[in-house]
């Protein structure tokens, strides 16, 4: 490629990172003449009717009560194949390698959008769908239609389509743009206007199910789905969800942190949850009110460890920054290190990567 080229990749990928990450309503319109367009490019005639929800939440139940009107399930001929299909051809022009550059610049992995997608399937209905229902939903039966109905997704994450599985669209769309691939990518430009323009759809012969984007979207700068005040994924039917640092978490942890105390934290048996717990209340109150004990200490810090029945086992360093507050006064901090670890010393050089002799020949520390 051109460095004119190459320097359009990060145009590209910022693009599909807002088209992704997207809290703005959707446009109805143009997501559906998106979808009719590229029900078109399949040689599929466009769906009857388009059904709108405030949620992929609300999507999954609705689209749950399909009847034989509603016609099969479309995604694998709208998506799957169409997407082979282009990367064929596109990789007849460009080769694999230059192809597999451009997926990988213009639509790295997003854990925040990772984050949502896999909440979301948590919560949304994902009871199968019988053979009898699908090959009902197939009438009148033809020998293409049963083996469509055999090979039909049985539930919700094999029925729909979100930001996470519509963003491979952004490297095609610099292909086109940028490249100048116009016939081979032309099949996906209904499936384009489409992840510009709406949240998740489920698309069926002649129904497609279609749902509104988050109207809060809230992540840390790891991009792990977060929010320390409220709701990190919020959608306009007031389905919510709670989350820190990437883990979902009752509501009540961030909207009554007070009432975290060693009672609650002990008796919480999820781990992750129970991690995130410490954190929200902090681990200097969690040591405090003597949630954990102390194992070993020495010039570069305190070790703390709290062991649970079920064999699970927190440990981190406490240590003190070298450089004073404007006040005059050293703060403390609490860094979470592996269980295995007997000493102030070696955890702390854990932190930095280093072995403990390495770290202890340091002549300035922070």
């Amino acid at each position: 490629m051109t460095a004119e080229q190459t320097a359009a990749l990060d145009r590209y990928r910022a693009r599909w990172l807002a088209i992704r990450r997207s809290t703005e309503p959707a446009d109805r319109g143009a997501a559906e003449e998106g979808v009719r367009q590229a029900y078109r490019a399949v040689g599929l005639p466009h769906p009857d009717r388009f059904v709108w929800c405030e949620s992929p939440i609300a999507l999954s139940h609705r689209a749950c009560a399909a009847s034989p009107a509603d016609g099969a399930n479309v995604r694998s001929q709208l998506l799957d194949r169409t997407r082979r299909r282009a990367a064929r051809l596109v990789r007849k022009r460009l080769g694999r390698r230059l192809l597999a550059e451009v997926a990988d610049a213009v639509n790295p992995a997003d854990g925040l959008i990772a984050s949502v997608s896999e909440m979301v399937l948590q919560h949304a209905n994902q009871d199968e769908v019988s053979l009898a229902a699908r090959l009902r939903r197939s009438r009148p039966l033809s020998l293409r239609r049963i083996l469509t109905a055999l090979l039909a997704p049985q539930n919700f994450s094999e029925s729909v389509a979100g930001p996470a599985e519509l963003s491979w669209l952004g490297p095609y769309e610099f292909v086109r743009g940028v490249l100048g691939l116009k016939a081979e990518t032309a099949p996906l430009l209904g499936l384009m206007q489409v992840a510009a323009n709406v949240g998740w759809l489920q698309p069926h012969e002649r129904t497609c199910w279609l749902s509104e984007r988050p109207r809060l979207l809230r992540g840390d700068i790891e991009g792990r789905l977060h929010e320390a005040r409220g709701p990190a994924l919020c959608f306009g039917d007031g389905w919510s969800a709670f989350a820190w640092k990437g883990v979902e978490i009752p509501a009540w942890l961030i909207e009554q942190r007070g009432a975290i105390t060693l009672a609650t934290v002990d008796a919480e048996s999820n781990v992750q949850v129970r991690r995130c717990m410490i954190e929200i209340m902090t681990p200097a109150r969690y040591v405090a009110l003597g949630g954990a004990r102390k194992v070993a200490q020495d010039e570069t810090g305190v070790l703390w460890r709290k062991i649970w029945l079920n064999y699970d086992i927190w440990t981190a360093v406490e240590v003190i920054n070298a450089t004073p507050e404007p006040d005059g006064t050293h703060r403390h901090y609490f860094l979470q290190v592996p269980a295995n670890i007997n000493s102030a010393r070696e955890a702390v050089a854990w932190t930095y990567g280093m072995q403990p002799d390495d770290y202890s020949k340091l002549v300035v520390r922070t």
